[in-house]
């Protein structure tokens, strides 16, 4: 998507070739097909893309990215056992039933109160730093004695 959104604003593609760059991106990163030809009367991308200009979006995206690794950890290591990073939740009914008990809720509760019963915690980012703690870790040293930070 950046590569997409990079050559539409700051490379001024022509509107005539973003589905044929949008799909060129998906073939090559993501290893896609279409299910059949695209033409330049769609936008498919259009589907994808988020232009956004209202500062306190940012934070609520911010909170949901929390908030999904937080339900993901609860789900791996105590319906799962599985670490999060390898586990898979496919046709699992008991993970099921955990996301259907938080969803049918809507907003009747706080989503904090909700959180809080589901998984026995406040809103933490201990389940992100967790979850990316092994990549870190080997971040860490492949970049051992390597300057850190911009001059």
């Amino acid at each position: 998507m950046t590569h997409w959104e990079a050559d539409v604003y700051a490379k001024n593609l022509s509107t005539n070739e973003w589905n044929q760059r949008w799909w060129h991106y998906v073939r090559d990163l993501q290893g896609v097909e279409p299910p059949t030809e695209r033409g330049e009367e769609f936008c498919d991308a259009a589907t994808k893309t988020h232009i956004n200009d209202t500062p306190c979006y940012y934070y609520s995206y911010a909170i949901a990215e929390v908030f999904k690794h937080q339900l993901h950890d609860y789900i791996a290591r105590k319906i799962l056992h599985q670490p999060p990073q390898s586990c898979n939740y496919a046709n699992n009914q008991q993970v099921g039933d955990f996301l259907r008990s938080i969803m049918v809720k809507g907003d009747t509760q706080d989503w904090r109160k909700v959180l809080k019963e589901a998984t026995g915690e406040d809103l933490s980012t201990r389940a992100m730093v967790e979850y990316y703690a092994p990549l870190m870790k080997w971040l860490e040293e492949q970049n051992k004695g390597r300057p850190i930070g911009w001059k």
